[in-house]
């Protein structure tokens, strides 16, 4: 891994970790009892093994924290009652959990391998030195595409592993308690796009500032 991904992987962490620290702290303030489970615990264990759980999409991933949203589901239409409205979980809750679904992450992982093939032959018959910087420069995005996926998939799990979380109330409505959840919720959601917007912001810099004309990145 070049000096570059090094730096981009140390930029994710720290910003997951800000992101890890709010979510814990709002769940903290709902007193859930429900811990990780099911899908979502083998997840986490890859997760802290291998540092990518190598899941072919973020698809199965939000799949497995789903659980959590029936919470707004049993209780969305009487808070909404209360404030003399209509409850429509769908725009509320359902769309915006769905939001990170879909990313490729196989793919993404596959053409990270195959850039690094690609530069690892092309070294091989390039001689040039300005040649061989500009290949070993696509080298370094190809990680640095694999650092990015990575980064995304932590994001994505940490989403569905905060929803899974308010999934264990079975205790009649109170206006305390859904406030609390919400904010999870939404926090959950807030921090998932800004955290991979910034994901993409930084991986579309690192394309501009290589040459990747002749693969799909190029432009």
């Amino acid at each position: 891994m070049d000096d570059s991904s090094v730096r981009m992987r140390v930029v994710f962490d720290e910003r997951i970790g800000d992101s890890r620290a709010e979510l814990a702290e709002l769940l903290a303030h709902c007193a859930v009892a429900g811990g990780r489970s099911g899908y979502l615990a083998e997840i986490a264990a890859r997760l802290e093994v291998f540092g990518s759980a190598g899941e072919p999409s973020s698809t199965p991933i939000l799949d497995a924290g789903a659980d959590g949203l029936e919470y707004f589901r049993r209780h969305g239409p009487e808070r909404a009652r209360r404030q003399h409205r209509e409850f429509d979980f769908e725009a509320e809750i359902g769309r915006r959990y769905a939001t990170q679904r879909g990313i490729p992450l196989a793919e993404l992982r596959a053409d990270a391998e195959q850039l690094e093939s690609l530069c690892s032959d092309m070294l091989d018959v390039r001689h040039d030195p300005w040649q061989r910087a500009v290949w070993q420069r696509i080298g370094g995005f190809a990680d640095t595409l694999r650092v990015a996926c990575d980064a995304v998939e932590r994001i994505v799990f940490d989403k569905a592993d905060a929803v899974h979380r308010l999934a264990d109330d079975v205790e009649p409505y109170d206006d305390d308690r859904y406030d609390a959840r919400l904010a999870v919720f939404e926090a959950a959601c807030r921090h998932a796009e800004a955290d991979i917007a910034d994901v993409l912001r930084r991986l579309g810099s690192e394309a501009a500032v290589t040459d990747l004309a002749g693969t799909r990145y190029g432009g």
